[in-house]
């Protein structure tokens, strides 16, 4: 019985433990969208409707790619942040 409570419990703390990371996540990742989409509105005058959207993806650490589909370029453009800017990588800027 002890043996099934300590189980129970281990598993209930791994459960906590990965909605917890998971949320950090895509919080993190949420944080990343929302900051690439008022740099380019903002610094590099976009119209917001020119942007189609725009998502971070799972990469090597510390660099997470952002990604942007414009209305009037259907190719990919990759950004990431670097020191608390953005950084233009695909296509060469």
């Amino acid at each position: 019985m002890k043996f099934l409570k300590g189980a129970l419990i281990v598993i209930a703390l791994i459960v906590v433990a990965s909605v917890t990371w998971y949320g950090s996540y895509k919080n993190d990742m949420k944080d990343l969208e929302d900051g690439l989409r008022t740099y380019l509105i903002v610094e590099k005058g976009m119209d917001e409707h020119d942007i189609i959207s725009i998502t971070a993806r799972r990469s090597k650490m510390p660099q997470y790619p952002v990604v942007v589909i414009l209305k009037d370029n259907p190719q990919e453009v990759v950004y990431t942040q670097r020191e608390e800017q953005w950084v233009q990588l695909w296509p060469d800027p």
